[in-house]
């Protein structure tokens, strides 16, 4: 398999257009075509429609726990959410160890809950740096970073999905 290195292909947009969706389109679309994927993703958790936290999810394995929720004691909140380092750090750490084994990273999302979170930060650190390459959903409040980005809306999500899956096939070649 002959992957170009440096790829970088970032994803944003406001809340609930469709990021991580997209991005969970593109790990499937890949993996579907024989690529290994690793990295993380952090759904919300709703429960009777409202949002309580959000969880940390580990491609590879599926393996997931809590990132942040409400209502939890801890030292780190940001707003109503307190941030659960040690069940973070559980999930970084697995996905720190399939990180080598993989031909592409997802990233989702490099944002605020996720920077304070020491484990998590260093592992978008290393995924970064890495020459491997990587697709991630950025937080619109983060300065973006070196890459292709792609800015998601309401009224262009069911179309950008191909076009984000087509620049990334044809960049890394199989």
């Amino acid at each position: 398999m002959s992957i170009k290195s440096r790829l970088r292909v970032f994803i944003t947009g406001n809340p609930g257009v469709g990021k991580t969706t997209i991005l969970l389109f593109l790990v499937k679309e890949l993996t579907n075509r024989s690529y290994k994927v690793a990295g993380f993703y952090c759904p919300e958790v709703r429960e009777q429609g409202r949002r309580v936290g959000f969880q940390i999810v580990d491609i590879s394995t599926n393996e997931r726990d809590w990132l942040a929720k409400e209502n939890e004691p801890g030292r780190i909140k940001i707003g109503k959410y307190t941030l659960l380092e040690e069940n973070a750090k559980r999930i970084a750490n697995i996905t720190l160890s399939s990180i080598s084994k993989a031909d592409v990273l997802a990233i989702d999302e490099i944002g605020p809950m996720e920077l304070k979170i020491r484990s998590v930060r260093d592992l978008i650190e290393i995924m970064l740096n890495s020459e491997k390459p990587l697709i991630s959903v950025v937080h619109r409040s983060q300065k973006l970073l070196e890459g292709k980005t792609y800015t998601v809306t309401v009224e262009n999500r069911d179309l950008i999905k191909y076009e984000i899956l087509d620049y990334i096939v044809h960049n890394i070649g199989k």
